[in-house]
């Protein structure tokens, strides 16, 4: 079988536990002037067991907030750790939600919110297996079978159980079977980190970017939240005001330009600082 360019088990069926992600970033904080912090520093502080200090480390790199292999922090992630520890502002699960939603390396937490949540009206781990089975070429049956589901059900439980269910991004509607919430707001700023995120990864050249693009393209930051064209319409007026960008909407152009090359650190800083 070819390697495969996806991680099949982000979470290794262990819940996404903010509060415990949280306390390893706080240790990875304190201890980040140390050339690579062991897992077994993490699991006897924190109190937990390798393999769930792994687990965790696996979900704060997917999250932006680590560093893989040496578990320092990123500069996101000491800058998240200084204003809000706990990792339950509202503007921080939503730009935890935009990070590993947009990247295609976390290919179930990435299919789910790209296409299964966005092209149904209601959704649920049996409409979701078909989005995966181009990864047979990847994986075994027997992974396909043991993980798949597994791994479905864990992004699930993280909306409507664990920390991200305060986004209002999906609910249960009965037993296994879920809708689209009513959704907190983004906030501008976040949204614009979004876009930053996007823009680096997807689309580093230009200097413009078609609204259309950032409102519905795969991964963009309106696909990923959900949002209208009109509502990432509204977001972009109020970013621009913010002084990060122009909306060019007249004539032949509908488009942002970016002013500078602001970087997703930045952004966040000034959404703590402001908020």
């Amino acid at each position: 079988m070819p390697t495969p360019p996806y991680k099949l088990q982000l979470t290794k069926g262990f819940f996404a536990d903010l509060n415990q992600i949280a306390r390893l970033l706080g240790y990875a904080v304190q201890h980040q002037g140390r050339g690579r912090i062991p897992p077994d520093a993490f699991a006897e502080t924190i109190g937990i067991s390798a393999v769930r200090v792994e687990n965790l480390s696996s979900l704060a790199v997917a999250f932006g907030l680590i560093r893989p292999a040496v578990l320092r922090p990123t500069e996101l992630g000491a800058i998240v750790h200084s204003h809000d520890p706990f990792l339950d502002d509202l503007g921080t699960l939503w730009l935890l939600h935009y990070l590993v939603g947009s990247n295609e390396r976390y290919v179930v937490w990435n299919r789910l919110v790209n296409q299964v949540i966005t092209e149904n009206d209601r959704f649920s781990t049996i409409i979701a297996r078909p989005y995966f089975d181009d990864l047979r070429q990847f994986y075994s049956e027997r992974s396909m079978e043991d993980h798949l589901g597994k791994e479905i059900g864990i992004v699930w439980n993280a909306y409507v159980e664990q920390s991200f269910q305060h986004l209002g991004y999906i609910r249960a509607e009965s037993d296994q079977i879920y809708v689209r919430g009513d959704r907190e707001p983004v906030p501008p700023y976040i949204f614009c980190a979004s876009v930053f995120s996007y823009r680096q990864r997807f689309a580093p050249k230009p200097a413009t970017l078609a609204i259309s693009t950032l409102a519905g393209a795969a991964n963009s930051p309106g696909r990923v939240f959900a949002l209208t064209e009109r509502q990432v319409r509204d977001l972009l007026e109020e970013v621009q005001g913010l002084g990060y960008l122009y909306v060019e909407s007249r004539a032949d152009l509908d488009q942002v330009r970016f002013r500078d090359d602001f970087r997703v650190p930045d952004v966040a800083r000034r959404y703590y600082e402001e908020r």
